[in-house]
């Protein structure tokens, strides 16, 4: 293990270790073995004497079934050393590290198996970059899925590989703290792993931040698009595990989940569990549409003979395509019929898929496929179709394991579906979502207490005059300027405009303070009101005013245009008003909007 890349920020009397005054005792110490010992100095087999594993839960999101275990190291305070990088540095300048690094994977094997530990829970193992492909298989490693974590650009762990691993063991690899370094992309296509663990600097306070959850959901879906499971590491608090999950994340390593300790291991988390439940926003209505359009293809195994795939694409009724699942049902791809033909209609090629001398899984036929879990918004799911060149349809996963398959032709559908159901409800003007998008957005953030949300309408201010006056060609371009302007400002805030009709509109955001959220209002407010005035003439612009009627006939001044703004916040964790108390408060303090220097109202929720 390197340098350990702790998840979460250690709390004071802590550091990351079981809590005081637990009744599990501490794991044993590092063994060492009469064949191993011999590779180390003196001195280090004492150093490994005070060593020992601790395990921290890697959760599965949607399911609150623990996924994993990371292994990581304690007692290098007992054993003399400051730190646990000043610990691998001493046995780097020794030439000591590969053979410490043996006796600490064989110790980690061991106690996760001593804790309950089984081939169906990963155990994710750290290396250090200097020691990558040095070290041999633990002992007891074909007894244990193994998840090889690294960061550098050296070897892969010895018998690690995207295909699952050999007969021996299964072997995964995680590339860790992914989305720092400017390399990743290129060391994800030039050698695929299973895992992408997001850095917890993605993760930490992601729910106030926009630009990070907007950064976050594209490192997952890039990850998704290559076929990957995603980590989000650092998860600390229920905000950062919903947000994260709802960003379409599988998995999540924190303190919020458990702390690295020792005893036996939990199938599940109790934790996520309790998020789950408490969780009161309504289900996705794409889970719904999700589970009605994918194909229920039963998959072929990853050690499958290749013979096999003559006897599935045999059956006439049997479609182009089969998704290849490892022994855990994890998705590694899918198989092409058409990639098939060479081998059928060559002289010998039956016989060349039956010889096992010329490999027997399917591996050599398997293809990256986009995977998406089953709770993913429809949005999503079809942005990924569309970012995946030449894909052939998407896997859909629940818990990280393979539920169905969505082929092309269905995302068609659904795409389809998507346009049709907004063109029925958009603007025809602006293009911007209407009042049904509008009331289902309102709902959606009042059902979510666990995070801030501002709600703001938004009113032109004497438009009537200004349109009967100039034209109604010329309101339509002060409605037109305006609308893309908003949807510039909620792009930018990471969040959602609509238009309920007229010169009224609608802006929400989630993860701001009111006070922010009234800064950058009052800021597009003026910058409105600047550009507004090249609707007007040169002479009225200068005056600053026009006349125009009043519903009454009366002749009166009018200032320039200009949006008033009422913001409604809707604070976590408080009670929140219904649609109806919602649409009252706007209406009530519409005039004050109109009256405040800034033309803009805050009204707590």
């Amino acid at each position: 293990m390197p340098e350990e890349r702790e998840t979460g920020i250690p709390r004071q009397g802590t550091q990351g270790r079981p809590a005081a005054g637990s009744s599990t005792p501490p794991p044993a110490a590092l063994p060492a073995g009469e064949g191993r010992a011999a590779a180390l100095p003196a001195r280090w087999r004492d150093v490994v004497a005070h060593l020992h594993p601790v395990f921290q839960p890697i959760v599965q999101m949607r399911t609150a079934r623990v996924h994993g275990h990371e292994a990581l190291l304690r007692g290098w305070e007992a054993a003399g050393f400051a730190s646990l990088a000043a610990l691998f540095q001493a046995a780097a300048d020794e030439g000591a590290l590969p053979a410490l690094e043996t006796h600490i994977q064989a110790a980690a094997v061991a106690a996760f198996l001593a804790a309950g530990g089984t081939a169906e829970v990963r155990l994710f193992l750290n290396i250090h970059p200097l020691a990558q492909g040095q070290v041999p298989p633990p002992p007891q490693g074909e007894q244990v899925h193994l998840v090889y974590e690294t960061t550098g650009t050296g070897p892969i762990p010895t018998r690690a590989g995207r295909d699952g691993g050999d007969r021996r063991g299964r072997v995964d690899i995680a590339f860790d703290r992914f989305g720092v370094g400017v390399a990743d992309f290129q060391r994800l296509l030039a050698s695929p792993p299973s895992y992408v663990k997001i850095d917890r600097a993605f993760i930490s306070g992601v729910d106030g931040d926009q630009a990070k959850r907007a950064l976050l959901g594209q490192l997952i879906g890039s990850a998704h698009a290559l076929g990957l499971a995603t980590i989000a590491v650092g998860v600390e608090t229920s905000r950062e595990f919903y947000v994260c999950r709802d960003l379409g994340c599988d998995h999540a390593q924190g303190f919020l989940l458990g702390r690295p300790g020792g005893g036996l291991l939990a199938e599940a988390s109790e934790i996520a569990e309790s998020l789950t439940r408490s969780d009161r926003r309504r289900p996705s209505d794409a889970r719904q549409r999700l589970f009605e359009l994918i194909e229920r293809i039963a998959p072929l195994p990853l050690e499958a003979p290749k013979a096999k795939l003559l006897e599935y694409f045999g059956n006439l009724a049997a479609p182009p395509v089969v998704p290849v699942v490892d022994r855990a049902g994890v998705p590694r791809g899918l198989i092409r019929e058409r990639h098939l033909k060479p081998f059928v209609y060559s002289r010998y090629g039956t016989e060349i898929l039956r010889n096992r001398a010329f490999g027997n899984t399917l591996k050599d036929f398997v293809i990256p496929c986009p995977v998406c879990d089953i709770g993913t918004p429809l949005e999503r799911v079809i942005e990924l179709f569309a970012e995946a060149a030449d894909s052939d349809g998407v896997i859909i996963v629940e818990g990280g394991e393979y539920v169905g398959f969505l082929s092309s032709q269905s995302l068609v559908r659904l795409l389809h579906e998507h346009r049709l159901a907004t063109a029925v409800d958009q603007n025809p003007l602006t293009r911007l979502p209407g009042n049904n998008a509008i009331t289902a957005q309102v709902e959606a953030l009042v059902a979510d207490g666990e995070r801030d949300h501002v709600l703001v309408y938004l009113d032109f201010d004497n438009f009537k005059p200004f349109n009967d006056y100039f034209g109604f060609r010329q309101g339509d371009r002060a409605i037109l300027m305006f609308s893309e302007q908003l949807k510039v400002q909620a792009s930018a805030l990471g969040g959602f405009a609509g238009h309920i009709g007229g010169d009224d509109f609608f802006l929400s955001c989630s993860g701001l303070t009111a006070d922010r959220m009234r800064e950058r209002l009052v800021a597009f407010l003026g910058r409105f009101r600047s550009d507004a005035e090249s609707l007007y003439d040169v002479e009225t612009r200068e005056r600053g005013w026009f006349e125009a009627k009043d519903r009454e006939g009366r002749v009166r001044r009018y200032p320039l245009l200009r949006v008033s703004a009422v913001m409604v916040q809707l604070v976590a964790g408080a009670p929140r008003p219904g649609l109806e108390t919602l649409v009252e408060l706007i209406a009530v303090h519409k005039t004050a909007a109109k009256a405040a220097p800034d033309n803009l109202f805050l009204v707590a929720g």
